[in-house]
């Protein structure tokens, strides 16, 4: 079975989401199109209210960052992996599978602060994300 956004199976994604939802102190996991805010798939729990409300959430600090003068398009386009967010209730990665901000479908994980390791959250989403990514 394909899913609609990226051409990636679903299996892929749910394999995806078992991946990094296996890192310590990951609170929830989700792949998000940031086109749309819809969450296309989740796992585990989410820090708002609920899925859409964090999918919209997700988009929003997609779009701004990818918004933002620091990644226009200035003649030669910036790499961008991945979007870091440390709050109160946790850290918030989002990850482009490949590093390719053009593809609508990112992976987005919910990391317990004191629990949680970046490095080893970050390493696990590429990983992840190469999966995705691959043809």
């Amino acid at each position: 079975m394909v899913d609609g956004f990226s051409g990636t199976s679903v299996v892929d994604g749910e394999d995806c989401l078992r991946h990094v939802m296996g890192v310590p102190g990951a609170l929830g996991a989700a792949l998000v199109d940031h086109g749309s805010g819809l969450v296309v798939r989740f796992a585990g729990r989410v820090p708002s209210e609920d899925q859409q409300t964090t999918g919209a959430g997700v988009a929003g600090l997609v779009d701004a960052t990818l918004g933002s003068a620091a990644f226009a398009n200035l003649g030669n386009p910036g790499h961008l992996d991945d979007i870091v967010v440390t709050a109160g209730n946790g850290h918030h990665l989002v990850h482009f599978p490949g590093g390719r901000h053009d593809v609508r479908l990112v992976l987005y994980l919910w990391l317990d602060r004191p629990r949680g390791n970046l490095a080893m959250a970050q390493r696990a989403m590429r990983n992840a994300g190469e999966e995705l990514a691959a043809p």
